[in-house]
Formats: C-alpha cells, structure tokens, sequence
C-alpha cells in the first residue's frame, strides 16, 4: 500500500506535472499550480497500476514531447503526434475495460 502511493506521488510529481503543462499549453490555458497538480495526479493515478512496458513507453513518450520543437522537426517527429500517441498509451487500456465489461 505505501509502495502504491509512493509510486503514484512519484508519478504525479514527475511524469503527471511534466504532461498536464504541455496539455494545459497546447489547449491554449494558462497552467496553474493547482491545476497542475490535480492533473498531475489524475495522470498518475491511471499509471499506477501498470506494468513496467507502459511505464516506460510513458517515459520514453513524455521526454520525447518535451524536447524542442527544432529537435523534434530535424529527427522527423511532430509533438502533436507524440503527444496524441502518449494519451493513447495512457488512455487505451481504461477504454477498452470499459468496452469490454
């Protein structure tokens, strides 16, 4: 139970904070702190219970959007799509439980 929420202040601290910005930013809203971290912990809390491979795809997906837009552009990568393929990855196993039952 401790390790649970350990993990899921981590999350929202790190990877939730890190994805509500770019969120709030890209819908055109001023991101405010407690906004931020209410986002922030919602996103970790969908994170909280998978597995390792989602987890680091997340990662790997968060620290891809937060490059520049220069560096995204010169290695081919568009930050809407990054960011439309993360949601997915965080998203998709909520939907499709819920299809599904």
């Amino acid at each position: 139970m401790i390790k649970t929420i350990v993990l899921g202040l981590v999350l929202a601290a790190t990877l939730g904070v890190a994805l509500a910005t770019e969120l709030f930013l890209r819908v055109g809203m001023q991101p405010q702190f407690f906004l931020l971290f209410l986002s922030g912990l919602f996103i970790a809390m969908l994170l909280v219970h998978r597995g390792i491979t989602v987890l680091f795809a997340v990662i790997v997906l968060t620290v891809s959007v937060l490059q520049s837009d220069q560096v995204l552009v010169s290695n081919g990568f568009d930050k809407d799509l990054l960011m439309v393929a993360l949601l997915l990855v965080v998203l998709y196993p909520i939907v499709h439980k819920a299809m599904h039952s």
